[in-house]
């Protein structure tokens, strides 16, 4: 299937429950989702437990403290259980049709990329599974 990774800010205030609802949104996806967050921030690896996901607090960063995304991507593909692998920024909530797009792309390699919706979501998706995959 395919794995999924992200490096979350950390779960303060709205952010917390923002990206709670994403990262909650790609388990919907399919019963073979492997999910991996990568760094320290407050919060990240409490959520990784919580919901059984692989996490590694450990990254490469640079001097002002941002993450190296090369090497993010290097670590996902090294960890990653599945060949195909997909970047997902911390806030993005993923609909049911994602997988089915990923599936129709037949290429040997490549790089697809998005666009976000926003989309004002105060509270917790208590329900998220139910209208995607019915978990």
């Amino acid at each position: 299937m395919i794995t999924l990774f992200t490096i979350p800010k950390s779960f303060n205030g709205s952010m917390a429950i923002i990206q709670t609802n994403a990262i909650k949104s790609w388990l919907c996806l399919h019963p073979d989702i492997e999910v991996i967050l990568f760094g320290d921030d407050c919060g990240t690896a409490e959520l990784a437990s919580q919901l059984g996901l692989r996490y590694y607090g450990e990254t490469k960063r640079n001097k002002q403290g941002t993450p190296l995304l090369d090497s993010l991507f290097a670590d996902a593909q090294k960890y990653a259980r599945y060949d195909t692998i997909g970047y997902v920024n911390g806030d993005i909530i993923l609909m049911n049709d994602f997988i089915k797009t990923v599936q129709q792309i037949k290429l040997p390699q490549y790089l697809a990329i998005g666009q976000r919706w926003d989309a004002n979501i105060k509270g917790r998706c208590s329900r998220m599974c139910d209208t995607n995959m019915g978990k």
